[in-house]
């Protein structure tokens, strides 16, 4: 990016009814195929099962969080026996990251 080029505010655009339905999508999947979750330097990293059907939902939340999130990246990709999240800010985001699944193991959701 270079210096003329605007960062995405850190922030999440969806709306109060967007919100609840991701929020509950990511409860589902996490409670059904969350393994672990831990900090990485720029983020933090999940690892789930790699149950049927999880790798797909996993790739389309992340998708859809890459949207309204603009200012993370969310790549998902398989290791070995499992399918790994890995969501990456730039520096200034990295602790809204780690809040967000912070969260997400204390209630079961993210944000």
């Amino acid at each position: 990016m270079t210096a003329d080029q605007a960062q995405p505010p850190i922030a999440c655009s969806l709306q109060p009814t967007e919100l609840s339905d991701r929020r509950a999508a990511w409860k589902r999947l996490l409670e059904r195929a969350l393994r672990e979750q831990r900090p990485i330097p720029s983020g933090m990293r999940l690892i789930f099962v790699p149950e049927e059907g999880v790798e797909g939902q996993l790739r389309e939340l992340a998708r859809l969080e890459g949207q309204c999130c603009a200012f993370a990246d969310w790549k998902v990709h398989r290791r070995d026996d499992e399918v790994v999240l890995e969501v990456t800010a730039p520096t200034e985001a990295v602790a809204a990251v780690r809040a967000l699944f912070d969260r997400a193991m204390d209630r079961g959701s993210p944000r």
